[in-house]
């Protein structure tokens, strides 16, 4: 029998340039695809992976942001982002393009001290 863990992928590079997003992504799909309750936290530049309107095509990139949008298909629990990250970079809950729960520094810290497993990109 499957013991189901709590897990958080903590999502802080931009949404291009790199293959942590997708990976991170394709990660926590496959946990949560094994019944494992899976989160995910958008900090830093991470939460320019959850904007609206993205034009990946001008660099030669794969949009990457649609497959967010899969998340309650894969019982993905709660999607949270750094209010301070939104803040710093003058994003507004508005411009994303999936519902999250805005979340402070110490509220962070709680989610993270609830967690059997923590994954960063």
């Amino acid at each position: 029998m499957l013991v189901s863990k709590r897990c958080l992928f903590i999502n802080r590079h931009a949404p291009y340039g790199s293959s942590h997003p997708q990976e991170t992504l394709d990660m926590a799909y496959a946990l949560a695809a094994f019944e494992h309750r899976v989160s995910l936290l958008f900090m830093d530049d991470g939460v320019y992976q959850i904007l609206h309107n993205q034009a990946p095509a001008m660099i030669g990139m794969k949009e990457i942001s649609h497959a967010f949008r899969a998340w309650e298909d894969y019982g993905i629990e709660h999607l949270y982002v750094e209010k301070a990250s939104l803040e710093i970079r003058g994003i507004g809950v508005e411009e994303l393009l999936v519902n999250v729960c805005l979340v402070s520094s110490t509220e962070l810290h709680e989610i993270m001290e609830q967690q059997d497993f923590i994954f960063s990109d």
